[in-house]
């Protein structure tokens, strides 16, 4: 009987399962008072994830582990959908209970994606919690890229480089790297853009976040340094340096979007434009003001080779706001120093083929405004902007049957005019009206080659018809929607080798060698 009895002890001591406490306290980026987290996705030894760690929970780390002494899984925002969710690396844990004798491990991602966990550390007691921050690193700017040829129609030709300005986070998967170190990664868009500037481009347009500058609200507190330095920076450097015109854009829609809460401009399936509509010149003027002043300070960026985009297609902005806004910026910026180019775009998304059709009625009922009957020579004199030489109507143009940019057919005749017409000759006969000049800083046709070939040769061929050479109106160039080694297989990617090039490059000068 004794003998037994010493059976059942040992069957019952080497099944029992100690509870070895996993405790998520990873804090992540933005504001402080309102931090974005990340998720611990503890995984199984198949790799699937058994539970979703939020900041701040404890869990039994083996039961979900299946695994007495070991925890392990992937850290990523939002959530643990790897569809979804951006992945930040993986963290182990040893844990053990008997005696207590923790110990973590953290893998970064891959090559090429600038962010890290750091001070990463797991507490040898009851609650195994885990610390540690989420944190951005800076991409080296790059002070080796090919300098440009100037090209003979227009003064600024080029691209959209986007993934600055992407989803609810900043994302490094997706933003813009030119850098030489990270080259041969999956995250790079050095040799596509190479191969643009030896095409005979001379500009890069640089979409970028309102929400991701400025965490504590429009108009509010410093500049996001984590986003700017990281990622903003190296690129304005790298382009400047090899004399590649720059188009700063905000690109938020008179929007601001709540860091971690809202998307930044447009989500994939949600609101677009996300984000509050904002009317107080003064958020405008002070985001500005602030941009400015980092980049007018930083000796590695020719501020010659910087132009200034106040705000990305406006939306639904009541009265004359969206004209009064963009002039005051205008006006602190001259009074701050800046004597670049400046370009402002308009209600109604700042399409080109509604610039003098859509309209909009001010709050009391007495007037009806056009974008062309708002940025008018008159107008922009009466706001005390008396030189016009360096200001830019900055308008967009997409090809498919709503003007869009969703559809992967394109209209191919752009002589139409009316309410749902292309009305090109109305909107130049409006730049020589009133003296001004114009850049389509966005234009974009959609995946089937053989209807969007036809609709691209004639918008470029309308483009160069009319182009500002020796006038004082007209078109001064263009930047095409969007390169991006971020955009996978979007409707209107453009690459060296895509049909987007076989078009344009009949209007660009002889290649660099």
């Amino acid at each position: 009987m004794r003998l037994a009895k010493y059976f059942i002890l040992f069957l019952f001591l080497t099944n029992v399962s100690y509870a070895a406490n996993v405790t998520n306290n990873l804090q992540g980026v933005g504001p402080d008072d309102a931090m974005i987290n990340p998720y611990f996705c503890i995984q199984n030894a198949g790799g699937a994830v058994t539970y979703s760690l939020k900041h701040g929970e404890t869990v039994d780390g083996n039961k979900y582990s299946d695994n007495l002494w070991y925890v392990g899984g992937a850290l990523r925002f939002g959530g643990c959908d790897a569809d979804k969710n951006t992945y930040l690396g993986y963290v182990g844990a040893s844990v053990a209970t008997q005696p207590h004798s923790n110990s973590m491990t953290y893998t970064a991602p891959k090559a090429g994606v600038h962010l890290t966990l750091s001070n990463y550390a797991i507490t040898s007691d009851d609650t195994g919690t885990i610390t540690g921050k989420i944190d951005y690193t800076a991409i080296n700017p790059n002070f080796n890229l090919l300098a440009p040829n100037q090209n003979t129609n227009w003064s600024f030709v080029g691209i959209n480089l986007s993934g600055l300005e992407f989803d609810k986070v900043i994302n490094p998967i997706v933003v813009p790297n030119l850098s030489s170190e990270d080259s041969n990664t999956d995250y790079t868009d050095l040799g596509d853009t190479q191969k643009f500037i030896k095409a005979g481009m001379n500009t890069v347009r640089v979409p970028i976040s309102w929400g991701y500058l400025q965490l504590k609200g429009a108009g509010q507190g410093d500049l996001n340094l984590s986003y700017y330095n990281s990622f903003v920076k190296p690129l304005l450097e790298s382009l400047t340096s090899a004399k590649v015109y720059a188009v700063v854009d905000m690109h938020a829609y008179m929007r601001y979007s709540v860091f971690g809460k809202e998307y930044s401009g447009c989500g994939a399936t949600g609101p677009c434009p996300d984000g509050t509509l904002v009317t107080d010149a003064n958020a405008y003027q002070d985001i500005w003001s602030k941009l400015y002043t980092l980049m007018s300070q930083d000796s590695k960026i020719n501020m010659d080779y910087i132009l200034l985009d106040l705000m990305n297609e406006p939306v639904d902005v009541p009265n004359d706001s969206v004209f009064t806004i963009q002039t005051s910026v205008i006006k602190k910026l001259r009074n701050q120093g800046f004597q670049g180019y400046i370009l402002v775009e308009g209600n109604a998304w700042s399409g080109l083929h509604s610039w003098t059709t859509a309209n909009w009625t001010s709050t009391d009922g007495k007037t009806t405004y056009t974008n062309a009957s708002l940025f008018t020579k008159e107008n922009f004199n009466n706001a005390g902007i008396t030189d016009l030489s360096k200001i830019i109507i900055n308008v967009h143009q997409y090809f498919d049957n709503n003007y869009s940019g969703t559809g992967t057919q394109c209209l191919t005749d752009l002589t139409t005019t009316g309410a749902n017409g292309f009305n090109l000759d109305a909107f130049v006969d409006y730049l020589q009206r009133n003296n001004l000049k114009a850049m389509v800083t966005e234009f974009g046709s959609g995946t089937d080659s053989t209807t969007c070939s036809t609709a691209l040769t004639q918008f470029m061929d309308y483009l160069k018809n009319n182009t500002a050479n020796n006038k004082d109106y007209g078109f001064l160039g263009w930047t095409i929607w969007s390169t991006g080694h971020g955009w996978g297989n979007y409707n209107l990617r453009v690459t060296p080798t895509s049909y987007h090039m076989t078009v344009l490059n009949k209007y660009l000068q002889a290649s660099n060698e």
